[in-house]
């Protein structure tokens, strides 16, 4: 046996995805403060081309509060444009890909299940080695 495996016994087996996999997005914790990452900017909403992130805040300046934050994730698709844009690294790609469902509403991620796909430690972003963003 001088060749690599081929083949995986997919679901008993999985590979591992790379740190630059566009999988499922995800809304992490800030771990120092407990509260999210967003400084709701809308930046990410303004970039997408699928038009799928919904953003809504209530009031003014620093006092304005995350009240809405969606992704259609059926209409996404997985350019990497909202995780590039954003300045505080509020939004990122995890490394799951299993969201196969049969209702489309399931594809509807709010602000609760961004959160809950989000991973406890950090993620690397970008090119691991310290190469360019």
């Amino acid at each position: 046996m001088l060749r690599r495996k081929v083949t995986v016994k997919y679901p008993l087996e999985r590979l591992d995805v790379s740190n630059r996999f566009h999988g499922l997005l995800a809304l992490p914790i800030d771990p120092e403060t407990g509260i999210d990452r967003c400084i709701i900017c809308f930046q990410c909403e303004r970039i997408c081309p699928d038009r799928c992130i919904h953003i809504e805040a209530e009031g003014k300046g620093k006092e304005r509060v995350l009240t809405r934050f969606d992704i259609e994730m059926d209409k996404c698709c997985y350019c990497g444009y909202c995780v590039e844009v954003c300045p505080t690294e509020a939004i990122v790609f995890v490394p799951h890909y299993e969201a196969s469902t049969y209702h489309r509403g399931r594809l509807l991620y709010d602000l609760q299940d961004l959160r809950r796909a989000a991973p406890k430690e950090p993620i690397a972003r970008g090119i691991v080695g310290g190469g360019p963003r």
